[in-house]
């Protein structure tokens, strides 16, 4: 069963203060922006984000938190074309992810991706997440390479007239 949004940043608020971590104000807004998001944001989207309610919020203060959170094991760090990605959604699922404009989305949760335990157990290797990456070409990108091609066709067309 997932838990509800608000439970979750009480789980990892939690974790955090059994760290010894301070849970100021605007930790606990990274981590409402970070948790509750489902579009797999760069530090620098939650930092535009949270600064609106938060002017005096650093972007150091962002990283750090993620940083943090991602070693407790409370968030992803997806990345892509060079630049990180974080997901608070910890349950297996996969990403879809587009090699033109780097957009990330989940795979329906319906769709499961299991780690076979029997070719782990061998290993001694304790799996804490895995996350799976599907790469391609989104609904977009497919319409502008199609239409790319289309023109291309049609070029090459009236030059061997």
């Amino acid at each position: 069963m997932t838990k509800k949004p608000e439970e979750r940043l009480e789980t990892v608020a939690e974790r955090l203060r059994a760290h010894g971590y301070r849970l100021t104000p605007q930790r606990m807004a990274v981590l409402r922006a970070v948790l509750g998001s489902p579009s797999h944001p760069t530090a620098e989207d939650i930092y535009r984000r949270v600064s609106a309610d938060f002017p005096m919020l650093s972007l150091a203060t962002v990283y750090k938190t993620l940083d943090v959170v991602g070693a407790l094991g409370e968030v992803i760090q997806l990345d892509v074309a060079g630049c990180s990605h974080y997901d608070g959604d910890l349950r297996p699922h996969a990403h879809l992810i587009c090699i033109k404009c780097h957009s990330i989305t989940d795979l329906p949760s319906e769709v499961t991706v299991e780690m076979p335990q029997e070719a782990l157990a061998d290993t001694r290797f304790r799996v804490l997440w895995h996350a799976v990456g599907l790469h391609g070409l989104c609904a977009r990108c497919q319409v502008e390479a199609d239409a790319r091609k289309e023109s291309t066709r049609v070029q090459d067309a009236n030059e061997c007239a």
